[in-house]
């Protein structure tokens, strides 16, 4: 008799089941309003300024001559600084306003950017730009590389002292005035197999891929916080080598020649993944850093055969 009153007692009431299920609805409700206010402000902000850009296409003719091909690879590797100096907040790694923790994903999206287009314009200076070791390095990429490149993207001026965007703009002005001397006879670009050997060395090297994929070692150690800007700057280091790989497997025939259009169509692919991953949101668990470190070493994976056909 105790037990079936207690049960009694025990069956909730039709108006505390709708009371439930209206204050759970609610809470339903107001979790996917947020979800889509969160994807509403990312996708109007992309109106305003891009966040994903499409692999540069260099010009490429019959019988080109050795310094119209210096001119679109030197094109294809600037292409991304240019681009970021171009966009709708410039450069905001260094910005008061526009910076690094407001617009953080876009900033270090540039810090990646500014790295691999850094250490592979020092490789095509002081090795595609010179007859020899001993040749003398061109005074305008000398100057470049050396002086404007070197300044980190952190660094913005006052008072007269040079900021990381003036510095930047300045070396692209001097890689325009080289293009120049290279059309007119004045400037010297002699790529062989062994620079583009070179070239492949430097993006597989410590400096450039080894890097972006050292921004993501124990990505599960990694507050989400930390974890998304590094996501982003190793995007923005995949952007320049697509865009210098492409145009490498472009202006020389010699690299498909060895039978390499597999490894390249595969490099693009998952280069292409790195350069258009742009999750609503990134944790240590989900849309992790993992997901992206498979990419980069699968992308390594069919370089380094591209790379290592050259010496066949």
């Amino acid at each position: 008799m105790n037990i079936s009153k207690n049960l009694q007692k025990a069956v909730p009431s039709r108006d505390h089941v709708l009371i439930v299920g209206r204050t759970l609805g609610i809470q339903i409700l107001l979790f996917f309003s947020i979800i889509f206010a969160v994807w509403g402000t990312q996708k109007l902000y992309t109106l305003v300024d891009r966040v994903k850009f499409p692999v540069y296409q260099v010009a490429v003719a019959d019988g080109m001559t050795d310094e119209d091909k210096g001119i679109e690879l030197l094109s294809a590797l600037t292409h991304r600084l240019e681009t970021e100096l171009g966009s709708t907040f410039g450069l905001t790694t260094n910005d008061i306003i526009f910076n690094r923790w407001l617009l953080d994903n876009r900033a270090y999206r540039q810090f990646g950017t500014y790295v691999a287009t850094r250490m592979l314009f020092d490789n095509y200076s002081t090795n595609i730009a010179k007859l020899g070791a001993n040749d003398r390095e061109n005074d305008l990429l000398y100057d470049a590389r050396m002086t404007r490149l070197s300044m980190g993207p952190k660094r913005w001026g006052i008072l007269g002292l040079p900021s990381a965007e003036g510095n930047y703009k300045k070396a692209l002005s001097n890689a325009e005035k080289y293009k120049k001397d290279l059309k007119a006879g004045k400037a010297v670009y002699n790529c062989r197999t062994d620079d583009l050997y070179s070239a492949l060395n430097v993006i597989l090297g410590e400096t450039v891929l080894g890097y972006a994929q050292g921004l993501l070692n124990n990505s599960q150690d990694i507050p989400f916080y930390t974890l998304d800007n590094r996501i982003y700057e190793a995007q923005g280091v995949i952007y320049v080598v697509r865009d210098y790989v492409k145009a490498l497997y472009d202006l020389y025939p010699e690299i498909a020649a060895k039978n390499n259009k597999q490894n390249m169509d595969e490099a693009m692919h998952y280069m292409n993944l790195i350069c258009s991953y742009d999750p609503l949101y990134i944790t240590s668990w989900f849309n992790s850093g993992e997901l992206i470190i498979s990419y980069l070493l699968f992308t390594r994976n069919r370089l380094a055969d591209i790379r290592d056909s050259l010496r066949i």
